[in-house]
């Protein structure tokens, strides 16, 4: 990115405050973002825009779903990351929805959700969905631009299914990736004090001694991103992360406060009050105003007149 670049869209002074700075101040809000760097910030300014009374927000049932293939390697630590979240586990369901692997998938969770059930989470259950049409393992090949389309369809559908089978009479449904590789011990305390429909923390990675967006599919509109989709046809699908941007990415939305309202979600960690998904909220197969998956179902989600929100100073981390 060059310093014109960065100035055109008001962002930070990068040769002033390289990545790998703790800064003392929120950063401004860019009028679209330029990087996907994400400053650290003094531990003041973070326990200011972070601080909760968490026993407040610990008496409403939650069902955590997440689909699963060839998750082998990643299930007996997401299992101790669910078990370390600071929230009564009698209100907590953990619902796996696995998806045609060859690995053992199957076994490993079959064991993972006995070990949770035995510490008093209140239900476990396993569903498998032999749905063709997986985009081939491996980084790369889930990554390709070409093959996102395909791929954001098939997860749409699995999560569909999931939903259905693992959605009972809970208040809230928590997804959450299997691949997650840190969430905060108060990450469902956090997302209930906003009393928002949909709400979403950051979803970061580590980059040696930087921190970065994982998930760039959480985002708002901008007048020029708007402007841009009205060219393209009403059957395309856009994905973000292949190129610059011209919307503004939920890390950078910190300027703003602690809850922000936003036009994209992504599905790292996602928390979605249980009613929404009864009335009809789901995750689109198929080009939803241009957008397909978690990113249609934000779309979605504010046709229907629900809220949408998200947390830049609450942080998750992916592998």
């Amino acid at each position: 990115m060059t310093q014109d670049e960065i100035e055109n869209a008001g962002w930070m002074e990068m040769s002033k405050y390289p990545p790998e700075t703790q800064l003392n101040f929120t950063p401004p809000v860019p009028r679209y973002s330029v990087s996907d760097v994400v400053y650290r910030l003094k531990d003041g300014i973070m326990e200011r825009n972070l601080a909760l009374d968490r026993r407040k927000y610990e008496n409403h049932s939650i069902v955590i779903l997440t689909p699963i293939h060839n998750s082998e390697r990643h299930l007996v630590q997401f299992g101790e990351l669910i078990s370390g979240l600071d929230y009564p586990k009698s209100k907590i369901s953990v619902v796996f929805g696995e998806d045609s692997s060859k690995d053992e998938t199957l076994t490993m969770a079959d064991h993972v959700l006995k070990a949770l059930k035995k510490e008093g989470f209140r239900r476990t259950e396993v569903h498998h969905f032999n749905i063709t049409g997986q985009v081939g393992d491996g980084w790369e090949n889930k990554h390709r631009r070409i093959s996102q389309y395909r791929r954001r369809r098939h997860l749409a559908n699995a999560r569909n299914l999931l939903m259905k089978a693992g959605l009972k009479d809970e208040e809230y449904a928590l997804w959450i990736d299997v691949d997650i590789g840190y969430l905060p011990s108060d990450l469902i305390q956090q997302m209930i004090f906003t009393n928002k429909d949909v709400v979403t923390p950051c979803c970061l990675y580590r980059k040696q001694n930087q921190i970065r967006i994982y998930d760039k599919n959480t985002w708002r509109e901008t007048k020029i991103s708007l402007s841009e989709q009205e060219k393209l046809p009403k059957n395309a699908v856009i994905v973000e992360g292949y190129g610059p941007t011209t919307r503004i990415f939920l890390p950078h939305l910190q300027g703003e406060g602690r809850a922000v309202p936003l036009d994209g979600v992504g599905g790292c960690s996602l928390l979605v009050r249980a009613e929404c998904h009864r009335k009809g909220l789901d995750f689109p197969e198929t080009p939803y105003r241009r957008h397909i998956e978690t990113e249609g179902l934000a779309k979605k989600a504010t046709d229907l007149g629900f809220t949408v929100y998200g947390l830049p100073f609450l942080h998750v981390f992916h592998r």
